[in-house]
């Protein structure tokens, strides 16, 4: 593990995303209208990039133009066991329903089931992939797992990435959008909530990773999978209250993780290097 590349690669990505996230929410100050909502849309956007930038920047200044080739054809890595595109598909479908079960049986009704939403979940994913999944994922995964997994098992790399993870969303925390705390009040049990669940996401992107050669491309499907919440469309009476079922579905989420765990799926391999 190199840390000059690590301490340097943190800082460039913290510093592009919390300075555009800063300001965008400066302009927030003065009230929530069309004008400042839409500037903040911007920068959160730009903000967004950060990891991507980051290890791009990163990998050209130590690795030089092939390090920088090896990093960007992870993304395309895509001959993987077909059980992986399985478990993008079925694992946040699957932890979103608990979620609108538990909403159901311990806060209130969740409407009635609309199967035409199908018709919604192409325009939700293509809209989804400019955010999150390809602003982080060639960073968190593509460059700072395998640093981390030249000194640190898969296990202690996905915790540790996890905490990053969600250290580096904290000026979110206070903007109207961005996370599952954004929006409203800061409060102890969604933050301790919204910190597990993406310790444990952390863990299940990175068994994916590791049992898909490496692929990027696995975890930004995933990440995009678990941000649309496919699940919630079919029930729009609950579009209001989509953060709470989010969160919610953070149970599922821990009792997978917890599997994962206990049986080793994560292996215990560190790579040299």
């Amino acid at each position: 593990m190199s840390r000059n590349k690590i301490w340097v690669f943190l800082a460039l990505a913290f510093l592009w995303s919390w300075v555009s996230w800063f300001i965008g929410l400066d302009y927030l100050k003065g009230g929530i209208n069309q004008e400042s909502i839409s500037t903040f849309i911007i920068f959160f956007f730009v903000g967004v990039y950060g990891p991507t930038i980051s290890a791009v920047v990163t990998t050209l200044f130590f690795d030089g133009p092939k390090g920088f080739f090896e990093l960007i054809k992870k993304l395309f890595v895509w001959k993987v066991p077909f059980k992986s595109y399985l478990y993008i598909i079925i694992l946040p479908i699957l932890f979103v329903s608990i979620g609108i079960v538990l909403y159901r049986y311990f806060i209130g009704e969740i409407g009635n089931f609309d199967k035409m939403a199908c018709l919604l979940i192409p325009t939700v994913l293509l809209a989804g992939s400019y955010a999150g999944p390809l602003g982080e994922e060639l960073g968190w995964r593509g460059f700072l797992l395998p640093e981390f997994q030249k000194t640190f098992s898969n296990l202690k790399s996905a915790i540790f990435i996890g905490l990053i993870w969600f250290v580096w969303h904290i000026p979110l925390f206070f903007a109207p959008f961005g996370t599952l705390v954004s929006g409203g009040p800061i409060s102890f049990v969604p933050v301790v909530t919204y910190f597990v669940m993406l310790i444990c996401l952390s863990i299940i992107i990175t068994w994916l990773v590791v049992n898909s050669r490496g692929s990027v491309l696995i975890a930004v499907l995933f990440h995009l999978s678990i941000n649309a919440g496919i699940a919630l469309l079919f029930y729009p009476e609950l579009s209001l209250n989509f953060k709470n079922v989010h969160l919610l579905s953070g149970a599922g989420i821990f009792v997978f993780t917890v599997f994962l765990v206990a049986k080793n799926k994560l292996g215990t391999s560190v790579t040299k290097g």
